[in-house]
């Protein structure tokens, strides 16, 4: 039994009055610009320097709520305060984005990035989707401009960067992040209408054949979050490894792409990945009994091989949200019937461990093996808000459909049941 109009109530009060508050109260950075990467349960900031992606993610947020969810004015202003900080720090002359930003909005580079400053796929990409979120929400033609531009001019980089690899098939090639061509098509579809249909169907092809004949395993039907040239398998531990969030995020994106297509069998095999990546990655216990406390895995080894990674038994809440939001997205537009048992175990977990207990505080990001929080931080470098707030807005928009599937109860007395 599960009820999907008090699933989605409940993902309203969370997001409007648990996680909003929060950063609308301390992630603007008033003095130089933009939004803190860093921040801890009390507000404070920890760090000044700004990863452009994170920055990008929180104005998208922001201007998707005002657009989709209410106008509310202090939503706009706070994508706004976003926009502005990347218009004029976040770019390079020929449109290609820094991927960090000191405190004022000065270029500079961290030891730990893997990526060159200017030619960062998620970057970019995240870039030009919160400025085409930004012109959704304001109407102002020269935020489609700049969403334009900056998706051109990252795409056409990718572009030569994969044929570039191709072609040198005799020195050893990194491999691959399944984010990369991701967060490409992500942009897309939250920039279609800024393209002419066989325009944006002609840029949406090829990644949708990377993403489907290099990344997607046909032979085990899963998708890898690491790919050497070519979709080559790497026998590492990077190579063998399944991200639960990335598959489900993926998923989410591909049931939305399916559908644009018209493509029903996308979107099917889209919604059984999420099945199969929940059957896969919530823990066995002894005996074969699934057991209703331990959440979704973060990592998965597809050869079942030990996994030397620091931090893959902690559980995250973008994994959690970013499942919900594919399971009900999938069973909105294929209504199959294993989804809502997934649904209701997911909701049940995530409800009752990431919300954190003191008011206006956001959500936990991560949680030990004792379900307690790992740190104290609600926001870094590589979480923001983003994740936190798309997974709720969009499992919310997503429930409400559904419910519109279940037979209503005794008229006026509000009761809800079904029977699935």
């Amino acid at each position: 039994m599960i009820d999907f109009h008090k699933i989605a109530t409940h993902c309203q009060t969370a997001l409007i009055d648990e996680c909003l508050p929060f950063w609308l109260k301390y992630a603007c950075d008033g003095l130089g610009g933009g939004y803190f990467d860093y921040l801890t349960t009390d507000g404070h900031t920890v760090d000044a320097h700004k990863t452009v992606a994170r920055q990008a993610e929180q104005v998208w947020a922001f201007a998707y709520l005002y657009t989709n969810i209410d106008a509310q004015p202090d939503w706009l202003d706070h994508a706004l305060h976003g926009a502005d900080f990347l218009a004029e720090h976040a770019h390079t002359p020929q449109m290609g984005c820094h991927t960090y930003l000191d405190r004022i909005g000065n270029p500079t580079c961290m030891a730990t990035s893997t990526f060159l400053p200017v030619h960062d796929p998620l970057t970019g990409a995240r870039v030009a989707a919160a400025y085409a979120q930004i012109h959704q929400a304001t109407g102002d033609d020269q935020w489609a401009m700049l969403a334009k531009q900056t998706f051109q001019g990252i795409l056409r980089a990718y572009q030569a960067h994969r044929e570039a690899r191709l072609s040198t098939s005799n020195e050893p090639q990194p491999l691959s992040h399944l984010s990369q061509p991701l967060s490409l098509l992500r942009a897309l579809v939250d920039a279609r209408s800024l393209f002419a249909v066989t325009d944006w169907k002609e840029a949406t092809e090829p990644l949708l054949d990377e993403l489907l004949n290099e990344f997607l395993d046909k032979r085990h039907d899963v998708l890898r979050e690491y790919v050497g040239p070519g979709g080559a398998f790497s026998n590492t531990p990077e190579g063998r490894r399944i991200a639960t969030g990335l598959t489900m995020e993926a998923a989410c994106l591909l049931i939305d792409v399916g559908t644009l297509l018209g493509n029903r069998k996308l979107t099917l095999q889209a919604t059984n990945w999420c099945l199969r990546t929940c059957e896969w990655a919530w823990p066995v216990q002894p005996g074969g009994r699934k057991d209703d406390r331990p959440g979704l895995d973060r990592w998965l080894d597809w050869k079942e091989q030990p996994l030397p990674f620091i931090g893959s038994d902690y559980r995250t809440a973008t994994d959690h949200l970013s499942a919900l939001a594919a399971l009900t997205n999938g069973y909105w537009h294929t209504r199959h019937p294993e989804a809502p048992r997934w649904i209701k175990r997911i909701y049940d977990y995530t409800f009752q461990h990431f919300p954190d207990e003191k008011p206006a505080t956001s959500w936990h990001l991560l949680l030990d093996t004792h379900l307690q929080p790992v740190n104290l931080f609600k926001a870094t470098a590589e979480t923001g808000c983003y994740a936190l707030i798309r997974g709720l807005a969009t499992t919310w928009q997503h429930l409400d459909q559904c419910a519109l599937l279940q037979p209503v109860g005794i008229r006026g007395a509000g009761i809800q049941s079904t029977v699935i």
